[in-house]
């Protein structure tokens, strides 16, 4: 009697076949979620149609105006959520010969109701000129995004495109005064992108009150702009622009997202000239334990939103369930590679599942209209990345270049913690390798422009010359020996989880107690102007993306 035979060895050959498995059931899956996300709209969407049509800043509560306004509509009349607040919200300025800012107020202090409002929609007397004039309004966003795309094309030829890849900062300063400082000095010693955090949203920020302590930033009227809203994010693009004329480049200003106001963030990155918008669209699911659906929502309006503009998508890795570098689920120290020895699935396990999440994450936004040559990828999760195992990010790096040819990649900051003095080495490493790095993000402390040492840039620079340079004039090698065995098991593990998705649903893959703000979410019903627009075709197509450089 003979055996049968075991599982073949994995090849370099093998490769291929399994990443072209993984990204098909991801498109497949990322496909299904958009067309289920289209069929709803949520309170953040609807803030983004006021936002985009000139509501802003805070009211008399201290709170977004446009949160407020979609609140007590909700509020009041629950069904008008579905229909959309543009066109009530229309009436009422017609009614009243106001303008939206004006309109706005009004409401939250009570002395207009859009339930009220809502009614002379039957009127087509009444109904068309606040059509024409939601059109209108509407139409002047499309040109404010349309001039910061020639705005910014215009700066770029003058002052020269940041070199690829560029070196980032992060900036975590809650008042843009100081921020702008940092920010300037950072690009003063090299800096080509300096990234600030958006501030949790209004609507976030009651739903985790009444379950964890609430350690925000300051909000109110009498508090400092932050530096990720909307007025701090145009007061250091201004500065960035003066730094940038007086280093001899365009310095590139990014914001990162988390929350449920994704929609929102994305008007307001095309009116503020954002280059860069970076987003795990799971980040919120799995931390704080917001609807599945409810995020997947927020996000395919926000993406759409993005394709209006000429901003590029920078994906997270798809999942924060890894333990944080040296730490084990306890809080006690661990070594990694210690880890991996004992239990060599481990590795592939993890990683697998990031790998899964975040070409699932990349299919969406992709399937929800963004622009495939305008988004970016994390190069590789934080958790795989420690000084004592260069083998593990090299591994993920080549597994993202595999699966996700044309795009760019993103070291994030973490990784560059982690690795420390060694992240020059990885990313001759990941050149040689034909990655194409886009965003390399410096480690920094929290001293004045501390976010850059004088030799970050030159080094990253370097690197990434000589990288280029091997790729150009020999042969690099194929993965082989341990480090082909993860790969190869990395991408098993990736289909598996795919696979799961498709027959238990994410929520039930994600494994977290979900429900945050599943009540700003419903069905959306036909006739919706607003999220009409929200998600129409970009206007002008292509021609919008090439007066702005292209895919920068």
């Amino acid at each position: 009697m003979t055996s049968s035979p075991g599982p073949l060895a994995p090849s370099a050959e093998s490769l291929p076949a399994l990443a072209d498995a993984v990204r098909d059931l991801a498109d497949v899956l990322g496909a299904r979620l958009a067309a289920g996300a289209r069929q709803h709209t949520t309170v953040a969407a609807q803030r983004a149609v006021l936002r985009a049509i000139g509501v802003t800043g805070v009211g008399s509560t201290g709170r977004p105006l446009a949160l407020d306004v979609v609140e007590r509509l909700a509020a009041t009349e629950p069904s008008l959520l579905a229909s959309g607040i543009a066109l009530p919200f229309a009436i009422a300025a017609h009614e009243y010969d106001l303008e939206p800012q004006q309109v706005a107020t009004e409401i939250v202090e009570g002395h207009v109701d859009l339930a009220a409002e809502a009614t002379l929609l039957s009127h087509r007397a009444r109904s068309a000129p606040a059509r024409a004039l939601l059109d209108a309004w509407l139409s002047e966003a499309d040109d404010r995004f349309d001039a910061n795309a020639v705005a910014r094309a215009e700066l770029a030829t003058m002052l020269g495109e940041p070199r690829l890849p560029c070196v980032g900062v992060e900036e975590r300063t809650f008042d843009v005064r100081d921020a702008s400082v940092r920010a300037r000095h950072a690009v003063r010693r090299g800096a080509d992108l300096v990234r600030v955090r958006i501030p949790r949203d209004g609507e976030l920020r009651d739903d985790l009150g009444a379950i964890a302590p609430e350690d925000e930033w300051p909000v109110g009227s009498d508090a400092p702009a932050p530096t990720g809203s909307q007025r701090g994010l145009s007061m250091l693009r201004t500065a960035l622009d003066e730094e940038g004329a007086i280093v001899g480049r365009a310095p590139r200003l990014g914001v990162r997202r988390v929350g449920l106001a994704a929609p929102e963030v994305a008007v307001v990155a095309g009116f503020e000239r954002v280059d860069v918008v970076f987003v795990d669209p799971l980040e919120a699911i799995e931390q704080a334990a917001v609807d599945v659906d409810r995020a997947l929502t927020d996000h395919a309006a926000a993406d759409a939103l993005l394709a209006r503009t000429d901003v590029r998508l920078a994906l997270g890795c798809g999942s924060s369930i890894a333990i944080e570098v040296g730490t084990d689920v306890d809080g006690s120290d661990h070594d990694p590679a210690a880890t991996d020895r004992a239990d060599p699935g481990h590795g592939a396990a993890v990683s697998g599942r990031s790998l899964a999440l975040q070409a699932l994450s990349r299919a969406f936004a992709i399937r929800a209209g963004f622009p495939p040559d305008r988004l970016d990828l994390a190069a590789c999760p934080p958790f795989a990345a420690h000084p004592d195992r260069p083998m593990r990010p090299l591994v993920e790096v080549a597994l993202r270049t595999l699966l996700f040819p044309g795009h760019r990649l993103v070291v994030e900051r973490e990784i560059a913690e982690a690795v420390g003095p060694g992240l020059p080495c990885l990313v001759v490493a990941w050149m040689a390798g034909r990655a194409d790095l886009g965003i390399v993000f410096a480690a920094g402390d929290d001293s004045v422009g501390g976010a850059l040492g004088d030799a970050t840039p030159g080094l990253v620079g370097t690197a990434a010359a000589s990288g280029r340079a091997l790729a150009a004039c020999r042969s690099v090698g194929d993965l082989q020996g341990e480090a082909l065995d993860l790969a190869a098991a990395t991408l098993v593990e990736a289909r598996r989880v795919l696979a799961e998705v498709e027959r238990r649903g994410l929520a039930a893959v994600l494994g977290r107690a979900s429900g945050l703000g599943a009540r700003g979410l419903v069905r959306a019903s036909d006739g919706d102007p607003g999220m009409a627009w929200v998600w129409g075709p970009e206007r002008g197509g292509a021609g919008t993306r090439s007066r702005a450089g292209g895919s920068r």
